[in-house]
């Protein structure tokens, strides 16, 4: 691994960094990620929810090895040579004789029409593609086509983007969209439309395909298997597939941002919290985690704001009026802690440096958060913030309470075990 020699972080340093978050990365969905092997995976997964649960899987499922295989060559091969029966249809032809005459049936047709000579009733031999093995491969089709357009928001009908564009491209989003542009080509072959529609699949209906004649029908019983595996019991699915690899951050200073996410989480497990909400992140909502340690809950929020902030910002409708932004400037990490009616939040910037310069910024990031935020604050509600750089912070003798913790990597435990000691006394 090649490092800027300007980089904070050595080698070592980032290797530590992900083999520390390993084990909770499966929770990682951001668009700018990677798919990396890991080999410690956290998978407690019944507090997700279902919408999460079946975004998580569909994920995993579209980047498996197996359905890459299906759309580049199973899939391809079995429409060149598309398994078929033949029927013999008999068909009434005046004058052009066409197939083999029935005699038989010639007359009887005759004798019917007023003894018409020109009649002729002529067998044909047809071909017939609308068979369950080929059903499953359209129903599949169809499926990773839905998926691909669900995960990308994509009307791959639409999108107009070059394939070539997407490739050796490491984000997964950008593996979906490839898969999905391949897919759409794959349902435009003229003998799709011979295939009749399958509403479901189920077990009878993969063991027909793996009886077909062809090693490629054999394969699209596998995947197959898969896909009924993922979509029937997406639990056992995920703590099968999560046991081999795993969503990485492609950008460090998000990676840096993750570590200290997790290392909140820890923290509070180890001080009793128990998780009652498990959110992805990267998913459809900034509320990444609730915990819940006797009558207080804690909500964490990443790259995101509270109802309350939102309303409250100070700054924020002032930079609307003059056009600059309709947006609020969004926090790294927010801890809400609530009990009853009263609420203590905690801003947390992360800042990926060992530089004084950058560090002093990041301090002054989070005054200015304080700042704008700091109507929210009444009797019942407080407000107060945490920067966490890489290193280069002084670490003090003990920790005490204050309105500002300033801590390093190597402190962060610390201090997280104070601010949670702290709130649950």
């Amino acid at each position: 691994m090649i490092t800027n020699k300007n980089d904070c972080w050595s080698s070592k340093s980032h290797s530590q960094i992900l083999e520390q978050t390993n084990k909770h990365l499966w929770r990682f969905i951001q668009n700018n990620s990677a798919i990396v092997s890991a080999e410690d995976v956290f998978l407690s997964l019944t507090n997700v929810s279902k919408s999460n649960l079946q975004k998580l899987s569909n994920i995993y499922f579209i980047l498996d090895e197996e359905v890459e295989e299906f759309v580049d060559i199973t899939a391809p091969s079995i429409l060149k040579r598309l398994s078929k029966t033949s029927q013999t249809e008999h068909k009434v032809l005046r004058g052009n004789v066409k197939g083999k005459i029935n005699w038989s049936k010639t007359i009887s047709e005759r004798n019917a029409s007023g003894g018409d000579p020109s009649i002729f009733v002529c067998s044909q031999r047809s071909s017939v593609f609308d068979l369950p093995e080929n059903r499953l491969l359209l129903y599949l089709l169809r499926k990773i086509m839905y998926i691909c357009n669900s995960l990308t928001n994509t009307d791959f009908e639409k999108d107009e983007t070059n394939l070539e564009e997407l490739e050796n491209k490491e984000k997964w989003i950008n593996s979906v969209l490839r898969i999905g542009h391949k897919t759409k080509k794959l349902l435009k072959n003229p003998f799709i439309r011979k295939i009749g529609d399958m509403h479901d699949i189920n077990q009878k209906t993969i063991i027909q395909a793996e009886k077909a004649r062809g090693q490629m029908y054999s394969h699209l019983a596998k995947v197959a298997k898969v896909f009924y595996f993922m979509n029937n019991s997406p639990v056992r699915y995920l703590d099968t597939v999560l046991e081999g690899k795993t969503l990485e951050p492609l950008n460090k200073d998000t990676l840096y941002e993750i570590a200290v996410l997790f290392k909140l989480f820890e923290v509070i497990r180890d001080n009793g919290g128990v998780e009652k909400r498990i959110g992805l992140i990267g998913g459809g909502s900034s509320l990444v985690s609730r915990f819940t340690i006797g009558h207080k809950e804690m909500n964490i929020y990443f790259q995101g704001v509270p109802k309350e902030f939102a309303l409250n910002s100070k700054y924020g409708p002032l930079m609307n009026l003059y056009g600059l932004s309709d947006k609020l400037r969004r926090p790294d990490l927010i801890l809400e802690v609530l009990e009853g009616n009263k609420k203590i939040f905690y801003i947390i910037e992360v800042k990926r440096s060992d530089k004084r310069n950058y560090l002093v910024d990041g301090a002054y990031k989070l005054f200015g958060y304080l700042k704008d935020f700091e109507k929210i604050k009444n009797s019942n509600v407080n407000l107060f913030g945490i920067l966490v750089g890489w290193s280069n912070i002084k670490k003090l003798g003990t920790v005490t309470e204050s309105e500002i913790y300033l801590s390093s990597w190597g402190n962060l435990e610390n201090i997280f075990d104070f601010i949670i000691k702290k709130e649950f006394e």
